[in-house]
């Protein structure tokens, strides 16, 4: 990415009552000047004002944002032009004929990034916040944004740099009687405590940001497609006494407790000679072999109980067994099913909120889960990884006397944590991470 080009892309998706069109580089104040017109021009007189203007034959608003207190710390200027992609477009040709060219995806953020305004971990929360479909993905965002992970990140680079000197005093130095540190294998094991208690995030960190896929499965009529409309809030999928009438998979995007979720409503289980439900029985099976956590349905009114319990399949991954429709049968002995299991009706509600917390306990695999207030993403945590063995390393090394690789193995744990924060990220390694970024961002 070319830093002294002037750039510009859509900010906003157009077709909204507003598209945003951003540019930012050395010369865009005169490109905007070029094609926007207001009473007044854009200049330092009036940085961070909005301006009525024209471009491309339409009533435009324009700010301009003076280096480096921009986003991107170059200059910027913002123009909002009405939403239609007609409006839009004439404007983007404009300025393009001018002088700017098309923005990369994540180009913006990444001349923020070279910029120093923002560190690498920084930046991908700006991408994280953009996809969180949760408040949990949306609050570990914000919180990497405002930099709580970066400073822990930063703390550890500092240690191990220091660690790193220490090592190499003893090799400059071998004969002269200096104050060495003697606790060197001790801050050398809290380093690597230190790692492996970020690293402890990373599982959390995966949920949260990625999501989970949930199945909802069993026999037909169990109630499935009623869990769903209840979990969704409205009538997504069809309801119906008559068995069957869920042929194919139903997917729609909810928030359990913060979190993000993928909910499948499949295709009751059972043999049928119908060639249309065996093929949607088939793609039932397929979702729940690739779900990671399984709401199995029960029917709590059902003439024969052991045989629905017999019915789950045990290796369903993430499973929870729902016994279902418990308001028409309140008194009922439920048998056992060897699972986490719980107790609702889909219809009046009841217990939702159970099935809620055992799902929280199944994705974070455990009795008693908790957000956590910092989570790494797979990135940062293969990184992290590959530092600690190198830390390790140099733990056995500087015991044994060897200064010289202890300081070579340190060296390595620095580079990889530098990594992490982009303080020695190769471009290579940018380009990966901006360019999963959308275009404008």
């Amino acid at each position: 990415m070319n830093q002294s080009d002037n750039i510009t892309a859509f900010a906003s998706a157009i077709g909204g009552a507003v598209t945003v069109i951003r540019l930012s580089g050395p010369q865009v104040l005169d490109i905007a000047n070029r094609v926007w017109r207001g009473r007044t021009a854009l200049s330092a007189a009036n940085v961070r004002k909005m301006m009525l203007g024209r471009a491309a034959g339409d009533q435009v608003l324009a700010v301009y944002m003076k280096a480096p207190f921009s986003y991107t710390g170059d200059d910027v200027v913002e123009l909002q032009c009405h939403g239609g992609a007609a409006t839009a477009n004439a404007v983007m040709k404009e300025l393009l004929a001018a002088g700017c060219r098309m923005a990369e995806p994540g180009e913006f953020t990444c001349r923020a990034f070279l910029n120093g305004k923002l560190d690498l971990l920084q930046a991908e929360a700006v991408a994280d916040i953009i996809a969180s479909s949760g408040s949990a993905a949306l609050h570990l965002a914000q919180k990497q944004l405002a930099g709580s992970l970066s400073n822990r990140i930063n703390e550890l680079y500092d240690q191990i740099i220091t660690l790193r000197s220490e090592c190499e005093s003893r090799l400059d130095f071998p004969d002269e009687e200096l104050d060495f540190d003697n606790s060197v294998p001790e801050k050398l094991q809290n380093a690597g405590k230190n790692i492996e208690k970020l690293l402890e995030s990373a599982t959390a960190g995966a949920i949260i940001r990625d999501g989970v896929p949930v199945v909802l499965a069993g026999k037909p009529n169990a109630g499935k497609s009623s869990l769903l409309n209840a979990i969704l809030g409205f009538d997504r999928a069809i309801v119906s006494a008559i068995a069957g009438t869920t042929r194919d998979t139903v997917e729609s995007d909810a928030v359990i407790r913060g979190i993000g979720v993928k909910l499948t409503d499949t295709a009751g289980l059972r043999e049928s000679d119908d060639p249309v439900e065996k093929m949607g029985i088939e793609r039932s099976w397929n979702m729940i072999r690739s779900g990671a956590v399984t709401f199995w349905l029960l029917d709590a009114s059902a003439d024969d109980l052991l045989a629905e319990t017999a019915a789950i399949d045990r290796n369903a991954p993430g499973l929870i067994a729902v016994w279902n429709k418990c308001d028409i049968v309140p008194e009922r002995q439920l048998p056992e099913t060897g699972l986490p299991t719980v107790k609702i009706s889909a219809l009046t509600g009841e217990n939702i909120t159970g099935l809620f917390d055992a799902f929280e306990k199944t994705v974070f695999g455990g009795a008693a889960p908790v957000m956590p207030e910092l989570a790494l993403n797979a990135r940062s945590a293969a990184l992290l990884t590959a530092s600690l063995e190198h830390l390790t390393r140099a733990a056995g090394f500087f015991t044994d006397g060897d200064y010289e690789l202890s300081s070579l193995e340190l060296a390595e744990a620095s580079v990889k944590i530098g990594e992490i924060t982009g303080r020695s990220a190769a471009p290579d390694i940018l380009d990966k991470i901006f360019h999963k970024f959308c275009i404008g961002k």
